[in-house]
């Protein structure tokens, strides 16, 4: 079986290919070499060949590591014997290109099919007849899977039809088999990271907040509040008026003891947590002193609850001072500690 002898311009073109596929994360290539039988043409030569035989050598590459389409570039070295004591045996040096499709990856048994050109040179008698000749073939094969787990060699066989151009032409089947082994596999792609584990975690029974009021139920003294109802730290209802107790003034200052300004740190998260609640702060005095005086009084102790609110964060347009004086007592003027609750500061809700 003649193989052929590619032009220049193929084999950069097989080159190019090459490197191309370099540049993939797919291709795989291969080895192999093969001893071959040829069912020689009676026409070959003046005296009768009997048979033809020799050794391949081809290495081949596969577009896809899973099979399909590639290639084979290969070199055999033939033999022709004419069974003449008289004449001597006839030589053919080939070298060809296959297309060739694999049906599966070759790491199992893998049938395929291939096709090529090539061209060779013809070594026979008389001596004028030799020359390079062009030449063709088709065939189908086979490749196993490795016959051992640390060496990976794979037996190939294959069963091929060709044509030879010497002379008037001749078409010849060819059997061969022999051994392939891998070359290089490009490494599969990179799997993907793997999704993070969801963890559940269980919220330990007193973090629990089953109306959903944002007070937890081991805190919770109103359990059950209606949704999207306001409530107080306790996780009941707020009323209209919400006294600040503590939240107190020496007698005849405005100035807010520092004890006060704790105290009104729970006023504070709770406009935080009703953006939209409109509230007044409400001041108060005792009756000691002028009405006027005292109404001015009341005024300006409003206002100092307002300023902290509004240092804490607090919307000024959700707040606003109003002064009571001494009109809304809520214990009797005539003790010193009757007088000291009156001197109080209440938030009114107002919408």
């Amino acid at each position: 079986m003649q193989r052929v002898l590619y032009p220049a311009l193929g084999l950069i073109a097989l080159t190019t290919s090459t490197q191309a596929m370099a540049d993939t994360s797919a291709w795989s290539s291969y080895a192999a070499v093969l001893g071959q039988y040829i069912v020689a043409d009676d026409d070959r030569a003046a005296t009768d060949v009997d048979y033809g035989g020799g050794i391949g050598f081809l290495v081949g590459a596969m577009f896809d590591r899973d099979g399909g389409l590639g290639f084979e570039v290969n070199v055999d070295l033939d033999t022709f014997e004419t069974g003449s004591t008289t004449a001597t045996d006839f030589y053919r040096y080939g070298l060809g290109v296959d297309a060739i499709y694999s049906f599966g990856d070759r790491e199992s048994l893998t049938p395929f099919v291939l096709a090529g050109i090539g061209g060779g040179f013809n070594d026979v008698l008389p001596d004028d007849e030799d020359g390079l000749t062009a030449t063709g073939r088709v065939g189908v094969g086979v490749v196993t899977a490795p016959l051992f787990r640390d060496f990976p060699v794979k037996v190939r066989a294959q069963a091929l039809y060709g044509y030879d151009d010497l002379d008037d032409g001749f078409w010849e089947p060819e059997v061969g088999i022999g051994v392939e082994m891998p070359l290089w596999t490009a490494p599969p792609p990179p799997l993907p990271p793997a999704k993070p584990e969801v963890q559940v975690v269980e919220v330990p029974t007193g973090l629990l907040d089953d109306d959903d009021d944002g007070v937890i139920n081991a805190r919770d003294r109103c359990p059950g509040t209606p949704p999207g109802t306001r409530v107080n730290g306790d996780g009941c209802e707020l009323q209209e008026i919400l006294e600040l107790k503590g939240v107190t003034f020496e007698f005849n200052k405005t100035r807010l003891r520092p004890d006060a300004l704790s105290l009104l740190d729970w006023a504070v998260k709770l406009l935080h947590r009703y953006p939209d609640m409109q509230v007044e702060v409400a001041g108060h005095t005792d009756s000691l002193g002028s009405n006027d005086y005292n109404q001015a009084l009341s005024e300006a102790r409003a206002q100092a609850v307002v300023d902290y609110f509004v240092e804490t964060g607090v919307r000024a347009a959700q707040i606003r001072a109003k002064g009571y004086g001494e009109t809304d007592p809520i214990a009797p003027n005539d003790t010193e500690a009757g007088r000291e609750r009156n001197r109080r500061v209440e938030l009114r809700v107002l919408n």
